[in-house]
């Protein structure tokens, strides 16, 4: 073989494995690999051959369809939301719960994560967030396409997660994101904290929760993360997708600063309701809220809701009917 029919070989070879990398760096952002490794552990650093039967059930060659690939990566999108959701309801509303520990600022009264905020944040936004269609498909598409990053030094955990595993998960997320079925907006928006995390402090794929930079980011941080989300989201667009074009980038954009603010509004509504200690069931609390707790709401009663008030029983001044 002459010179000249060795040297385009090795360049696919070399390119085919920096796509590799790259894709480890994306997957390492968003969160995806460090929850695999919370999650199947045996499975990520296996030396079998057959990691991705392992992992998803069967091989992406053998035509598995994108629910299928769903189901069988919900383990490792779950880890990946709760925790993520988990630090971002101790960012707003702090207490005693490890994530907030993890931030380094926490308080010795109940918080947000016992109120079952991130419960509420990821059923609230899957259900009642109005994010139009389109514009979501603009964030899927933006996932599933930004896999050119500058390079990150990552934890050697995720360094010895196989190259085959690596580029298997990928192209199966990819499938995911690209498919017409609807992703759940809270996994998107929980990939998307984790990538900006990674803007915020590099250093943040590495802490206590493998499967969400952001849950690892300190109290300061988390507040750096949303400031750029909040001013230069320009920068963030770039980073899902560096080739977005206008008018996406500009509808992307207005999403994003939409998702910064309606993020923090929604993790203090839930923190502060009645969602964590209420049955659908018998349509009554099982408990006093966190947030009578720390507003101090019935404190007066003893926490326990009142059948209307005396000063307001009866007619004002006797009057039964309206008269000139």
């Amino acid at each position: 073989m002459s010179d000249s029919e060795w040297r385009p070989r090795a360049e696919t070879t070399l390119n085919r494995r920096q796509r590799r990398w790259n894709r480890r760096q994306f997957l390492a952002r968003m969160g995806v690999l460090g929850a695999l490794t919370v999650v199947a552990p045996s499975v990520a650093f296996a030396p079998s051959p057959n990691k991705a039967e392992a992992l998803l059930g069967g091989s992406l060659g053998g035509g598995l369809s994108p629910g299928v690939l769903f189901d069988r990566l919900q383990p490792v999108f779950q880890a990946l939301s709760r925790d993520t959701y988990g630090g971002l309801t101790a960012f707003v509303v702090p207490g005693p719960d490890p994530y907030s520990v993890a931030q380094g600022v926490s308080t010795p009264e109940a918080g947000g994560v016992a109120a079952q905020g991130p419960e509420f944040l990821m059923n609230a936004i899957d259900n009642f967030y109005p994010v139009p269609d389109d514009v979501a498909r603009l964030l899927v598409q933006s996932l599933a396409t930004g896999l050119d990053d500058v390079p990150l030094e990552l934890p050697g955990g995720l360094l010895g997660i196989p190259l085959e595993l690596v580029s298997d998960l990928g192209d199966a997320l990819q499938v995911i994101l690209q498919n017409d079925d609807p992703v759940p907006i809270s996994l998107l928006f929980a990939l998307m904290l984790n990538q900006l995390a990674t803007m915020a402090d590099p250093s943040s794929l590495s802490g206590p929760y493998p499967a969400s930079p952001f849950a690892n980011l300190s109290f300061d941080g988390k507040a750096e993360a949303f400031r750029i989300l909040e001013e230069d989201v320009a920068s963030v667009v770039a980073l899902l997708d560096g080739n977005l074009t206008e008018p996406a980038r500009e509808s992307l954009s207005g999403l994003l600063k939409f998702v910064a603010g309606a993020l923090l509004e929604f993790a203090a509504f839930g923190s502060f309701s009645e969602f964590g200690v209420f049955d659908k069931a018998t349509r009554a609390l099982t408990g006093t809220p966190v947030g009578w707790s720390l507003s101090g709401y019935l404190a007066e009663t003893g926490f326990q809701p009142v059948e209307g008030w005396g000063d307001f029983k009866g007619y004002y001044q006797n009057r039964k009917e309206v008269t000139e």
